[in-house]
């Protein structure tokens, strides 16, 4: 977000169709100059505030990229705001309302993980009807562990610190030292490698269709 992108929200939130013989007219100049009042003081935490929002949220997020957006969010969500009464804690309630943004996205984040892994992997992991049970299991579980080893190792090691271990991507990010980012991609390549090879496609064929994706 840069000042410019204050100054059009600004001027959208100004604007009314007018009638200057209306009665409300009195009323809706005032909307508009406390819009701008509060566009400028948005512009000024923009400029006062914005790096150390920005760092806030990265930790957070573990995602300098998705901080970035958050804070984007945050700002025109504040340029929106009806309270007047805010004015005098305006970086205290941009802050939180950054914080409440975050924590939508984590959640959404891990909501959409676990649903991917479902459709990934739907029976993958659930236990066949007996008798045959045992001895497909074991089939299965030997073949996933042959396949897993074809993945690169740190691909390998975020995927069963996920499945095995129900760590969670922001402490396995941490016990690797990479991004969340990062551990998502992982733990998604691993997924759809996993599939395609158990659907009967050769490592080569895998490969041929993850190329071109980020999860490559």
């Amino acid at each position: 977000m840069d000042s410019c992108l204050v100054r059009v929200d600004n001027e959208s939130m100004g604007e009314f169709d007018r009638d200057p013989d209306g009665p409300e007219d009195a009323g809706r100049d005032g909307l508009a100059e406390g819009g701008e009042a509060r566009a400028q003081e948005v512009e000024r935490l923009f400029r006062d505030h914005n790096e150390a929002l920005v760092r806030y949220l990265t930790l957070r997020l573990h995602s300098r990229h998705e901080a970035r957006e958050v804070a984007q969010e945050a700002y025109v969500r504040l340029l929106q705001l009806e309270r007047t009464d805010v004015s005098s804690f305006l970086r205290a309630y941009l802050f939180r309302i950054a914080g409440n943004l975050a924590i939508d996205r984590l959640r959404r984040r891990a909501t959409e993980m676990r649903i991917h892994e479902a459709e990934l992997f739907s029976g993958l992991f659930e236990r066949p009807p007996e008798p045959e049970a045992l001895a497909l299991e074991r089939e299965r579980v030997a073949q996933i562990r042959g396949i897993l080893q074809e993945l690169p190792a740190a691909v390998r090691e975020a995927f069963l610190l996920f499945r095995t271990q129900e760590m969670d991507q922001v402490s396995i990010a941490r016990r690797l030292g990479i991004t969340d980012r990062t551990v998502r991609n992982h733990i998604t390549r691993a997924l759809l490698y996993c599939r395609l090879r158990l659907d009967g496609l050769a490592p080569t064929e895998v490969d041929a269709r993850l190329k071109g994706t980020n999860l490559r």
